[in-house]
């Protein structure tokens, strides 16, 4: 799961006649998809979204945000709500700076490093790519080793049965998922070295 963190269009205007900002997500990809039980049980959620105050763009922030009506647990208006299915992988929510803005709309910075926030996101993202690298190991692996034991058609003079992993047909579908998974794992390790650097 790639995402560019600097790319969120998703805004959070301050409006200071009613002391409150107004969340906006005007664009289908600026919807928002995780975390997982969201969709269905949630009423808040943490949402990462451009701060802007006074014409002023303070880059990303986290903020609380009701989704549903804690009384009929129906979406609030202007909020849509909906599930993409079963995942797999890390349940883990994500961090947030901790600015503030006065009721007259001035930013206050946060003592928070802001590489916190980032490097929060991007363990979290790369867990489910930990995990589907995982997934996708344990496959080839079955794949290979069934592919290696399994025999089938012998040659034409009736010679004995030839590993189908042999079959050229079947390399070019197993090799390249052998080398993905090999290749996640080596990324996976500099993605670990990088996220450490990040947040210290």
């Amino acid at each position: 799961m790639v995402q560019m963190f600097q790319g969120i269009e998703t805004t959070a205007t301050f409006d200071p006649n009613t002391d409150e900002f107004v969340i906006h997500s005007p664009t289908l990809t600026s919807s928002k998809w995780w975390p997982g039980g969201l969709g269905k049980v949630s009423t808040h959620a943490i949402v990462y979204a451009r701060l802007i105050t006074e014409g002023k763009d303070y880059d990303i922030h986290g903020f609380i945000v009701q989704l549903r009506n804690i009384e009929d647990h129906y979406p609030l208006p202007g909020v849509t709500l909906g599930d993409i299915g079963e995942k797999f992988g890390s349940g883990a929510y994500n961090s947030m700076v901790l600015s503030q803005v006065t009721k007259e709309g001035k930013y206050v910075h946060s003592d928070v490093p802001k590489q916190l926030l980032y490097g929060t996101m991007v363990y979290v993202h790369q867990t489910v790519v930990a995990d589907a690298s995982k997934a996708l190991s344990r496959a080839v692996c079955i794949a290979v080793r069934h592919n290696t034991v399994q025999k089938q058609f012998g040659s034409q003079v009736g010679g004995p049965e030839i590993q189908v992993l042999n079959y050229k047909t079947q390399q070019s579908r197993l090799f390249p998922l052998l080398a993905s998974a090999y290749t996640f794992r080596m990324q996976l390790k500099n993605a670990e070295s990088s996220v450490v650097d990040m947040v210290t």
